[in-house]
Order: structure tokens, then C-alpha cells, then sequence
């Protein structure tokens, strides 16, 4: 009883992040020290409405994958749809959601940029939604809300909307490259300290902070220095700051393939990129970027020990190697 209400006290500003429509609720560990969960994200289709082959493929694989490995729910880092403009996002959401409701488990999922980005005229591929639409439509078919946190277990899971609309005193003077507002990152610190010790933390958002190609969420070099840039910045060296116990793993997406930017250890916190769930993969048609494969994650928790291993989408042609 202290503990839960230790964690509502923590809680009491962010928001609970619901599931996604369709996929259940959230149960009671049988031992909350020790359960697996799922970790994917980036499904969208290349063109079209209908979602990809690959996912239609990985969402199976998944499925049994869980009967040897149960899932207590699955984390998903965004880019469901192809989306960018709000007539889509009507159209595909229906097409898309059900396939994750076959998974027989809730499912967590944070916006992305085609979730909630805009395609711009220029040398800029995308912006923010000014109007909101395509905010509303996500909050009206996917998740009642954008960001928050829910709790499972020994551990606490924050998701982040790495796509907020910049005020107008923030707006970016080179191009958009995603926005977490003062309010959402305040939030987020306020829930990460005020947290029990021994608590796992995990965060997943969209855009990672750490990458090592173009995806990493980072300001353009028009933005260096002003209020935009600095509030990406800002955000980006809290999450790269933080360490084990405080958060245990960050897991974005955004980069379609496997990447391990950190090593996760008892004082370390982990940055692993999962973005092979059936977009186009990083770098294809060419010879791809290492870790170019359609997998998702099994992490287990085992107390303070978290164990995060990829898997790989069998009878499918990476374009990079999947792990040794």
C-alpha cells in the first residue's frame, strides 16, 4: 500500500498513458519483480494506406514468439501510419489498429513525426501542426494522450511526444526537427525524482537522442542558439544525462534498423534504437546501415536486472546484419 502510494504521489502531475484503442488493459504482474514486455516501432507503410508487408508479417511472429516468451504488454516507438496529413490519419488508423490488437496484450504507443508532422514546401521535409488536426486525430483513434506514464510492477514507464508544436515565441529559424516543450520535459523530471528508490525507469519516445547517423533529434544549424534550439538541446542533454538507477533503458526509434548506442549496466543507463518494424528499412535499397533488419525487442525484468535482446523477422532479407 506505501508503494502505490508513493507512486501516486509521484504521479500526480503527468498524465497516465492509456493504451492504445483496442488492445486491453493493463493486468497484474503474478510477480512484479520478474516479467518480459515488447518493444518495436516504426510500421509504416513506403506509399499506400494499407500497413506494410513486413509488419503484417512481424505482428504473427510476434504472436508466436509469445507462447514461449509471454509479453505482459508491448512498448511501440511511433510511425504507425504513413499519415503527415489528417485525411490520411482518418484512413489508415483503422487500417493499422487492429493489427495490433491481435497481439492479446495492451500496447503503448508514442506519436512520431508522421503521426503528427506536416509535410513542408522547400529544402525542409516536414513541420509542425499548427492547427492541431493531426494531434487530434491521434488523441481521437490511438491514445487519448500523447505523453505519460504508466506503472508495472517494480517499474514505471514514461513516454515521451518528441513532436510537439513549438510557441510562437520557440519557432525554429532552420528547419523542424522535432519539439518537447518546457512543460512536458519539467513534467518528466518532476516524475523521474520524485520516484522511490529501487524503482525501474524506463522511457521510450519516437526521435532518440542518441543515434549515429541524421535521425538523432538535434537542432539545425540554423537553430544553434536560439529559444528552438535550445529547448531541443535542453531536452536532449537531461535524457543523455540521465544514469542507472535513475532510468535503466531509453529506447526510441525513428532510424529503421537495430542500434545499441549504449550498453545498459548497473550504473549505466542503456540507448537502443528499434526501428524495424516494418518501415522501409536505413539505407535499402543500397547495402544499409548495420542493424537494417525487421525485429523487435524481448526485454525481461529480473529485479534491477534488465536483459533487452532483439529479434529478428525471420525469412525477410536484411539489409545490414542483424546481430552476432
Amino acid at each position: 500500500m506505501l508503494t502505490a502510494l508513493l507512486f501516486a504521489a509521484a504521479t500526480a502531475t503527468l498524465p497516465s498513458l492509456p493504451p492504445v484503442s483496442g488492445t486491453g488493459s493493463l493486468g497484474t504482474p503474478a510477480n512484479p519483480a520478474q516479467f518480459t514486455f515488447y518493444v518495436g516501432g516504426d510500421n509504416r507503410p513506403d506509399s499506400g494506406n494499407d500497413p506494410s508487408p513486413a509488419f503484417e508479417a512481424l505482428i504473427p511472429a510476434m504472436q508466436n514468439a509469445m507462447k514461449t516468451t509471454p509479453a505482459a504488454f508491448v512498448l511501440w516507438g511511433g510511425d504507425i501510419i504513413k499519415g503527415k496529413k489528417s485525411s490520411d490519419a482518418k484512413t489508415q488508423y483503422p487500417l493499422v489498429l487492429p493489427w495490433f490488437a491481435k497481439l492479446g496484450v495492451p500496447v503503448f504507443s508514442v506519436p512520431g513525426n508522421h503521426e503528427l508532422d506536416t509535410k513542408v514546401s522547400g529544402n525542409c521535409k516536414e513541420g509542425p501542426d499548427d492547427n492541431g488536426k493531426l494531434l487530434a486525430d491521434y488523441t481521437a483513434s490511438v491514445s487519448q494522450q500523447p505523453y505519460g506514464w504508466f506503472q508495472y510492477g517494480n517499474s514505471v514507464f514514461i513516454g515521451i511526444n518528441t513532436e510537439e508544436v513549438p510557441g510562437k515565441d520557440s519557432q525554429p529559424s532552420g528547419c523542424y526537427n522535432g519539439y518537447v516543450s518546457t512543460t512536458q520535459l519539467s513534467l518528466v523530471q518532476a516524475e523521474i525524482s520524485a520516484l522511490p528508490k529501487g524503482t525501474n525507469v524506463f522511457l521510450f519516445m519516437h526521435r532518440p537522442t542518441q543515434d549515429d547517423n541524421s535521425h538523432a533529434m538535434r537542432p539545425d544549424p540554423a537553430d544553434n542558439g536560439t529559444k528552438y534550439g535550445k529547448k531541443i538541446m535542453a531536452f536532449v542533454n537531461y535524457v543523455n544525462s540521465l544514469t542507472n538507477p535513475n532510468v535503466v533503458y531509453v529506447f526510441a526509434s525513428h532510424d529503421h534498423r537495430y542500434y545499441q548506442a549504449v550498453a545498459g549496466t548497473s550504473s549505466k543507463t542503456g540507448f537502443v534504437v528499434s526501428g524495424g518494424g516494418g518501415a522501409p528499412l536505413s539505407g535499402c535499397p543500397d547495402k544499409g546501415r548495420p542493424g537494417a533488419y525487421y525485429h523487435w525487442l524481448q526485454v525481461a525484468v529480473n529485479g534491477t536486472t534488465v536483459t533487452v535482446t532483439p529479434v529478428p523477422l525471420t525469412n525477410t532479407t536484411p539489409c545490414g546484419a542483424p546481430p552476432q
